[in-house]
């Protein structure tokens, strides 16, 4: 998931790291930009003080200073021990680093003071999803899912059905990719997932329709599992000028990777029928 997700989890979720902080920025409802403390010449309160230091560590973490970020959440934690949220963005930027337990360590200690944060709890899912333990990342996934306010719902779905491919139940995989399109239609990983599920079936012409918006979403340059697929389904389809199309991006961007063998394997195949 660490390709996985931040892109929910920085795509997603998501379950990569682009997903951890996108989703953290939904958690904690934060708009705007905000400068050093020193920069206001009269007192904030606590609230106000938490939430400016959250901010800035969040964008000490996006710019790729992890350090500076725990010692800003750190600092808000010194005065108040029970600050869910910066728990929460402590786990987040403990994940970033790797420190796995630490991360682990921090979103419980957020859960357990606002059970009911449905972003951290996602976050949560996440790391485990990345460490592997994919079914308590699966019951994670699923009690987001059940929060009807959660502004970041479609992609806890997305995160919920690669959990359950992850757990071999491609049945309910697929009935979560479709709930996910269903809330937010602009999500490029369950529409793949999903073309990928009718492919396996042999149901083309489905699998087709849900690449489609897959390849209309996708940025530039797709991935290579993408690629791959676009490939094997426009030959399957009798559509050889995009045959080459993803074959050429495929050549040009991931010539050492996994899905360009299953390329040349799948035009072997081909051949030879």
């Amino acid at each position: 998931m660490s390709g996985f997700f931040l892109k929910n989890f920085m795509s997603g979720c998501f379950l990569n790291k682009k997903c951890w902080i996108s989703c953290l920025a939904l958690a904690l409802v934060l708009a705007g930009c905000v400068s050093e403390p020193g920069s206001r010449t009269h007192p904030v309160n606590a609230t106000e003080y938490e939430q400016k230091n959250i901010e800035i560590a969040r964008g000490f973490l996006q710019k790729g200073f992890p350090g500076r970020a725990i010692e800003r959440l750190e600092a808000v934690l010194r005065g108040n021990k029970r600050s869910s949220q910066t728990h929460g963005m402590l786990g987040v930027v403990y994940q970033s680093q790797g420190e796995f337990a630490l991360a682990a360590k921090s979103f419980r200690r957020a859960l357990a003071l606002a059970p009911s944060d449905s972003a951290v709890r996602n976050n949560y899912g996440v790391l485990l999803y990345e460490t592997g333990d994919y079914p308590a990342a699966f019951t994670q996934f699923e009690k987001v899912t059940q929060d009807v306010y959660y502004p970041g719902r479609g992609r806890a779905f997305e995160n919920l059905g690669m959990a359950a491919l992850k757990l071999q139940d491609k049945s309910n995989a697929g009935r979560f990719f479709q709930r996910a399109l269903r809330l937010d239609n602009n999500l490029p990983r369950p529409a793949l997932e999903l073309a990928w599920l009718f492919y396996e079936k042999g149901q083309l012409r489905q699998a087709d329709t849900f690449f489609q918006t897959y390849d209309r979403l996708a940025g530039t340059p797709q991935e290579a599992r993408g690629l791959l697929l676009g490939a094997q389904l426009a030959g399957s389809l009798g559509r050889e000028g995009d045959v080459r199309g993803y074959a050429d991006q495929l050549a040009r961007y991931y010539p050492e990777s996994p899905e360009y063998r299953a390329y040349t394997a799948f035009v072997q195949e081909r051949v030879h029928d």
